[in-house]
């Protein structure tokens, strides 16, 4: 049996500028990290002809045209897998709508244990990182960027960078990386959404001048968090995070509702220098950067969301074979 073990990931900055209509015309730059919560894939090779499939559902099926689930679907068709396979999805957190990159992570453990089963080959990060937007993007025609799935394979805090040419990831070796993990927290708003209606609605609006313009400035304040993250000027990074969700609203309406709006305000009150939704919005998790000595004020304050825990991790996705 194969098993792999992929994190997801927090987004700080950047997000939007991860998708061609944009990086193909301007520079994107995405600043996230990886997390220690993580999709779980068992893999085995079985003697009976059938795809066995668990996640939230099972499925069970003879062919694979049958299979519903279309990244599995799609990685299974792209190495020649047709049936005599059992696959089984294990995660700590919900996988759907919470803005963590479940879906690429999903995809990229998927990709590193199917290639290995079938060809013996242990793929690069690099490897695992292309695979995984080709078959979200290409193959599954999802309206998607490419900052999840790089962010899942390579893991720690990083800058990835989008263009026409390429994309690059260099990790970000800080000397606050300690506090900058003590001073983020996360709650869930008991929201779920649909990312890919929201991404469509953003891809769509790049079109429009003013807004790719906002998706310019999100970049340059991307590029601007780096530098105060390595000058140790962390709550200088907390209140860029809040003018970045300012200016990140405008993209869609769909970005924001009067839950997060209430959920942001209260934690502003309390002590919160900044934050944003993760992922593509609408829902899932809010982030927030809090300075240490107001720690105690901001939980008290908004103790009837429910809070998510979590360390920051450094190793992407992993295979074992046991």
């Amino acid at each position: 049996m194969i098993v792999t073990k992929t994190p997801l990931r927090v987004s700080f900055f950047g997000g939007g500028s991860d998708i061609p209509e944009y990086y193909n015309n301007n520079e994107g730059m995405v600043v996230s990290t990886s997390i220690d919560k993580y999709i779980y894939l068992a893999i085995n090779k079985c003697e009976s002809e059938h795809i066995r499939l668990t996640y939230s559902t099972m499925e069970y099926v003879k062919k694979l045209d049958d299979l519903k689930h279309d990244r599995a679907k799609k990685t299974l068709e792209l190495f020649g897998v047709e049936n005599n396979i059992e696959i089984c999805s294990f995660s700590a957190v919900p996988t759907r709508g919470t803005g963590l990159g479940s879906s690429s992570t999903f995809t990229v453990g998927l990709i590193n244990g199917i290639s290995y089963l079938k060809n013996r080959n242990r793929l690069t990060k690099r490897e695992l990182s292309e695979l995984a937007c080709y078959i979200e993007i290409e193959k599954c025609n999802e309206p998607i960027g490419k900052q999840d799935q790089y962010a899942a394979a390579y893991g720690g805090l990083n800058v990835i960078r989008f263009s026409k040419d390429g994309i690059s990831i260099n990790k970000l070796d800080i000397n606050c990386f300690e506090e900058l993990k003590k001073n983020i927290f996360i709650f869930n708003t008991g929201i779920n959404r649909q990312a890919s209606s929201i991404l469509d609605e953003q891809v769509k609006s790049l079109k429009n001048k003013v807004n790719f313009e906002n998706t310019k400035n999100i970049v340059n304040m991307a590029k601007e968090s780096v530098k105060l993250l390595e000058k140790n000027k962390l709550n200088d990074f907390g209140n860029l995070l809040n003018e970045s969700w300012v200016v990140k609203k405008k993209l869609s309406s769909n970005i924001s509702n009067s839950t997060i709006d209430e959920m942001y305000d209260t934690a502003l009150k309390s002590g919160a220098l900044g934050g944003k939704i993760l992922g593509a919005g609408g829902g899932g998790y809010l982030m927030l950067y809090v300075p240490e000595k107001n720690h105690n004020k901001l939980l008290n304050n908004m103790k009837k969301y429910k809070r998510f825990e979590f360390n920051f991790e450094n190793n992407g996705s992993t295979l074992e074979e046991i």
